[in-house]
């Protein structure tokens, strides 16, 4: 049985989003990196991704933890839900770490040979939050297209440096400083909102060319993935208005309309960076502007509509979210 006592050098929190199989494959690839002495792997899970249990005969090493309390993600009725289910197993899993660092990763993110050797070499700078870089593996248009709207900015190449954003599906966190802002994540995780607390406490985020993970989502298909772009542009927006004026909100909803061309640019210039060739940037453009399109009438959606009441959750246990 696993010692949840014991404090760890880092925590690797593997978020469920493409499934079982994604998360083996994840899997399969990060634990000969991990001395499980000093290192620990969690897996949140809950009844919307059950069969995740089947895999703790395969990796008994690994922490599969079942989540009770889904607090907003409750519902599969609640607008976002799936996005909404992908946060609060980010804040359950951050609230069972016990790593000095604490490492994440989407099940699709297949962490390179070399990702734990270089995201514990990259903090020994005394930086809060380090990301790294983010490859796409998939050679098809759609995958591309999202690719280069999700996470062009971690393209590689690019100049280690300070910055102001850094992906959620490779970083890695100090633990004091992270927990200094739990109240920001304690019941689902948002990145925008947590390192905005940080920076705001002058804490400092740096991109590092180092650590690599692999982006492998196979079998995308259009309709799917543009409600998924209207279900996480609708969250940004929650996430970036909670405290905004009723007009704000209202120049920030009418203001969505100007951004599909102002991100498809600053696609083309993460593309032009990366070497891209004009025939591979024509090729996308057609389905990258439904998706950039689909982004931004989520965030009208985000704006205008807010997140959310609690109405929405259904009956539940204690809000701790803690099983075994």
């Amino acid at each position: 049985m696993l010692n949840r006592s014991q404090e760890l050098e880092l925590t690797v929190l593997l978020t469920v989003v493409s499934g079982k199989d994604a998360v083996r494959e994840n899997l399969s690839a990060l634990i000969p990196q991990l001395d499980f002495e000093k290192s620990e792997v969690i897996v949140p899970y809950d009844k919307f991704s059950s069969d995740i249990a089947e895999l703790k005969v395969d990796f008994p090493q690994v922490f599969f933890h079942y989540i009770k309390d889904l607090g907003l993600a409750a519902s599969p009725d609640v607008s976002a839900h799936a996005h909404r289910l992908y946060d609060r197993r980010r804040a359950v899993g951050l609230k069972l770490s016990r790593g000095r660092l604490i490492a994440m990763l989407e099940d699709h993110g297949r962490a390179a040979d070399d990702w734990v050797e270089n995201i514990e070499a990259a903090h020994l700078q005394d930086y809060s939050v380090i990301g790294g870089a983010i490859r796409n593996d998939v050679d098809k248009p759609l995958n591309w297209a999202l690719y280069y709207c999700d996470f062009g900015r971690y393209a590689p190449p690019f100049e280690p440096r300070e910055v102001s954003y850094v992906s959620d599906i490779n970083l890695a966190y100090k633990r004091a400083d992270l927990m200094a802002v739990e109240d920001i994540w304690k019941d689902a995780f948002h990145e925008t909102a947590v390192h905005g607390a940080l920076l705001a406490r002058g804490k400092k985020l740096f991109r590092d060319d180092r650590p690599v993970v692999h982006q492998r989502r196979n079998g995308l298909e259009l309709i799917p993935v543009l409600r998924e772009r209207i279900s996480w542009g609708r969250i940004f927006a929650e996430t970036r208005a909670s405290e905004f004026t009723f007009w704000k909100r209202c120049a920030f909803a009418a203001g969505s309309i100007f951004l599909p061309p102002l991100m498809l640019t600053r696609v083309f210039s993460h593309m032009r960076r990366q070497g891209q060739s004009v025939g591979r940037m024509l090729k996308i453009t057609p389905v990258l502007t439904l998706i950039l399109i689909a982004w931004a009438f989520g965030e009208f959606l985000g704006y205008v509509c807010g997140e959310p009441s609690a109405s929405m959750i259904v009956s539940q246990p204690a809000r701790s979210g803690v099983s075994s």
